[in-house]
Parts: C-alpha cells; sequence; structure tokens
C-alpha cells in the first residue's frame, strides 16, 4: 500500500508503515521535557517552563482551576487556545491567544455576561449563552464552503453529552441538532478530533463497544479503550464504534479482573497530530493497582496510524510524556489534549492536570518539548553491518519535490547516503547512492538532500521508495529522526 498522498510526506523511524523496513538499527522513542532541569532527561533552557497559562485571578472565570483537555490551533500567525475554566460551582469554555505559543493572552471578549460584567475570555453560544464544556475539541476546517461553518466543535459537558457547535470566527458559536449530544449518548468520553481523507473522525474511551465478557450484567466491568466514531458531514455520526487501541487483556488472554477503575487502560482514547501521511496519537496511559480512581497514575504515550481507525505502539508502554514530579508538585494524572506544534526548532505538545485527590492542587496548561520532530529515532546497533532502511512506496511525488533528512551526529568517520528506489527495490537512475552528495553538515532540523543531478526530482513517473545507508567507523553516533519528502506548492 502507497503511503497517501500529500504536500509533505514524512518517515518517522517509529512509524513502520511508512518506514517498514530496517537493517542493523535500533529504534528509540524520546520522552518530552516538562521543564528546563529534569534531572532524568537533562537541562534544556530553551523550555518555557509549566504552566504556559494559569489560572485566572480572582473574580475571573477560571479562578479556581484551568483545566486543559482542550485544542490549540494556528490560524495564520496566531495561535489560539479553547480550554475549561473553573470558578468552583462551573465549569466555562474559555479562550486566549498567543503570538509564540508560549506567553498567553486572555482577551476580553465582551460576549457572556459574568460577576455582573463581560470583561472576560468566555466564549458565547447561540446568541450570548455561557458555554458550559468539561472538553473542548476545536477544528479549523478552512475548506468547508460555508464560512459560518469553518471552526467545528465537539465538547463534552458530561459524559452522556457532548454536544457540537459551528463558528465563523471561533468565539461566537452556534448549536448544531439544538445543542443535542451528537455522538449517541452513552459514555464516550472525547480527546481528539481530526479529519483526515475528507472524513471527520472523534476519539474517546468508552462508547458503543462492550467488553466481550461480562459478568453478572455489569456493562461498566470493561476497561477504558480508544474507540472512534465517524462522520461524513460533522454532523451525522456512526452510532457503532471501532475500538482503535487498547491496552487491557483481550480473550484468548485471561481477564486479570472486572474492576473498573484497576488496570492498564487507555484514558480518553487519543489526541491526534494529522501530519497528513501519518498520524501521531497521544493517549492518557492510564495505571491503577486499585478500583479507586484516587490512586491511578496517568502518563502520557503514543500510538500511530495511517488510516484514521487502526492505531498501535511502536514500543508498548513506553511514556512520551511521564506524569513523574511536575514542579509545582500537580498530582500524577496528566490529560492530553488537540494541541501540538512545530514552533521555530521545537515541538510542543501541550497537556493538563486531573485532579482527583485534591481538587484545588495546581492545574493550569503545560506543555512538554523536543527538539524539532526528534521525537524518536534510528541508530545503528554495535558492529552492525550493511546498516540501512527503507520506506514504503509513496505515489505523490510532483516534480521539483525535494527530499530532507532530521539528523544528528555526522562526520567525516559517521555519514548517511540517500537514494531513492522504485517499488520493486531497484535503484532510480540519477537518484542512487553513487549519485548522492555528501553532507557537509554535522546536524541539522531539514537538512537537503543532494545527488549529482541537484536537489529537486525531476523525472519521477512512479512511486518511490527512500532508502538511507549508514556508514563509517563512528556510525553509532547518528541518529536519522525523520525523512520529509517536499512537494512544490
Amino acid at each position: 500500500m502507497a503511503v497517501a498522498a500529500a504536500d509533505e510526506t514524512v518517515l518517522f523511524p517509529f512509524d513502520d508503515h511508512g518506514m517498514p523496513f530496517s537493517k542493523g538499527l535500533i529504534l528509540t522513542l524520546a520522552p518530552g521535557h516538562k521543564s528546563a532541569k529534569a534531572p532524568s532527561l537533562g537541562i534544556d533552557p530553551k523550555h518555557p517552563g509549566t504552566p504556559v497559562m494559569a489560572p485566572g485571578k480572582k473574580g475571573d472565570p477560571d479562578s479556581l482551576r484551568a483545566y486543559f483537555c482542550g485544542t490549540i490551533l494556528k490560524v495564520g500567525n496566531e495561535y489560539r487556545m479553547w480550554y475549561s475554566g473553573h470558578d468552583g460551582h462551573k465549569r466555562r469554555v474559555c479562550y486566549a491567544t498567543s503570538t509564540d505559543g508560549v506567553k498567553w493572552v486572555k482577551p476580553k471578549l465582551g460576549l457572556v455576561e459574568y460577576n455582573g460584567g463581560k470583561e472576560n475570555n468566555l466564549v458565547c453560544v447561540d446568541d450570548g449563552e455561557e458555554m458550559k464544556g468539561m472538553i473542548v475539541l476545536v477544528l479549523h476546517d478552512p475548506e468547508d464552503p460555508n464560512p459560518e461553518r469553518r471552526f467545528k466543535m465537539v465538547r463534552e459537558i458530561n459524559p452522556e453529552m457532548k454536544p457540537a457547535a459551528v463558528s465563523a470566527d471561533g468565539i461566537r458559536w452556534k448549536s448544531l441538532a439544538e445543542g443535542k449530544d451528537i455522538l449517541g449518548g452513552g459514555n464516550l468520553e472525547p480527546s481528539g478530533l481530526i479529519k483526515h481523507n475528507g472524513m471527520y473522525y472523534v476519539y474517546g474511551h468508552g462508547g458503543p463497544v462492550p467488553h466481550p465478557i461480562q459478568i453478572r450484567g455489569y456493562m461498566r466491568a470493561q476497561k477504558r479503550m480508544m474507540v472512534a466514531l465517524v462522520s461524513p458531514d460533522f454532523e451525522h455520526w456512526t452510532k457503532a464504534g471501532h475500538v482503535s487501541f487498547r491496552r487491557d487483556d483481550l480473550p484468548p488472554r485471561a481477564i486479570a479482573d472486572f474492576e473498573f477503575h484497576r488496570g492498564e487502560q487507555v484514558h480518553l482514547g487519543a489526541s491526534v497530530w494529522n501530519r497528513g501521511n501519518v498520524l501521531l496519537g497521544f493517549y492518557g496511559q492510564y495505571h491503577n493497582e486499585t478500583n479507586d480512581r484516587r490512586t491511578a497514575v496517568v502518563d502520557i504515550g503514543l500510538v500511530v496510524s495511517h488510516d484514521g481507525l487502526h492505531y498501535h505502539e511502536p514500543l508498548p508502554d513506553f511514556k512520551m510524556i511521564p506524569s513523574f514530579e511536575e514542579e509545582d508538585r500537580a498530582e500524577p494524572r496528566l490529560t492530553q489534549g488537540q494541541a501540538f506544534h512545530n514552533i521555530g526548532d521545537r515541538t510542543f505538545v501541550y497537556y493538563g492536570i486531573w485532579t482527583e485527590v485534591d481538587r484545588n492542587s495546581p492545574t493550569g496548561v503545560r506543555v512538554a518539548t523536543w527538539p524539532r520532530d526528534r521525537l524518536g529515532y534510528f541508530s545503528p546497533s554495535p558492529k552492525a553491518e550493511d546498516v540501512h532502511c527503507i520506506s514504503g512506496p509513496i505515489a505523490d511525488v510532483r516534480e521539483g519535490a525535494r527530499v530532507f533528512v532530521n539528523v544528528t551526529g555526522l562526520t567525516a568517520d559517521s555519514q548517511l547516503a540517500v537514494e531513492l528506489l522504485d517499488e520493486k527495490f531497484l535503484p532510480v537512475p540519477g537518484y542512487t547512492a553513487a549519485d548522492f552528495v555528501p553532507f557537509t553538515a554535522k546536524s541539522g532540523y531539514r537538512v537537503p538532500v543532494m545527488w549529482r543531478g541537484g536537489e529537486k526530482l525531476t523525472g519521477i513517473k512512479q512511486p518511490v521508495r527512500v532508502r538511507v545507508n549508514w556508514s563509517g567507523r563512528d556510525q553509532e553516533d547518528t541518529r536519522l529522526f525523520a525523512v520529509y519528502i517536499e512537494n512544490p506548492s
């Protein structure tokens, strides 16, 4: 199956569909930095510190807690955030903006009456009503021909109530289906919303799929697992769901127990970063030794998909964002949001805190960071020979396309060579290893690949594979994080 067409194809080493073949290579995933001085990860002076956005001051709608099972989108040159503010009485949908993804402003929108005035950052629904919400998932859909529907939202008011709304500007919303639940009721709690190949996908835990074994008719004996619902138009969703990813025991493996809160589970499904040809899902990696939610711990793990339905972990149970010791001693239960961005030379993944033991413990919007797209890498195993990896066939390679690598550790004694193969693994003339021009850079987030004929690909009339070869006595020092095939716009 060829890699899907996209303006840019991104090949990550941890994506065994995009990069299915390897020889002599070790896959390593990298956890994100949650602060500038995490002892287990080393010093990261570029980390902005967390939370990047704290609860508001007394009298604000987020004065007590700022929960983040929300969304951050880049629209034009501005980052926009939707999150859940709590003042001790209600959770309402709040809004913030940023020019750099680090410093956030809570604008006075003047839309909703609160505490005797409208000088607040509350968005409105249906002509000035406050918008209740625990989980807030927003999609920017500029391709929609109706300008009044170019922002789309699914939010959770409670596990049985997930209404949808549309908006022209992202702050003034109109309810769909008269504000009723559009996801079929039940207990699906969502954390992901994307558009992929013309269809809309919502991801959450729970939903319409029961555990295959029941005990005493107790339906909630099932464990949390990632479930997907799909819609062609954002209004009519499948009532049947697909189990996209699960961590609990499934027959024929013996079922350990039926206690709902105990065990290894998937919390809130996954939030999904659509990179065009590949979907990266950040999911709640739930652990609990008891049937009491207060003893649960939630890290954030990584799953990968190419079709929007089937997800898998590159390295099972790896913690991409570990809950270990937030600097402000926030509780060890992280919540993922639809919030991932490459900003400059950094990758930002935003997350929040689920308070359970002490509802007044620290919350706020937090961020884990990596060097840009360096979530994982290939490197040679010791003394390996003929070390290389080969991609799946890439069908959409247009005239003038260019190839780049995200790499570290290049030296005279540790080199990479890049070549193109056809679908049958035969070298493409003009783009063989012999035609490759050696790199002069030692590292880079986007190092251009050049052959004797130049950087731009010409005359490619068939799907191609990318092959990357390691060489040199110090080849173990070279790490490949990603390969990019960029089509001309």
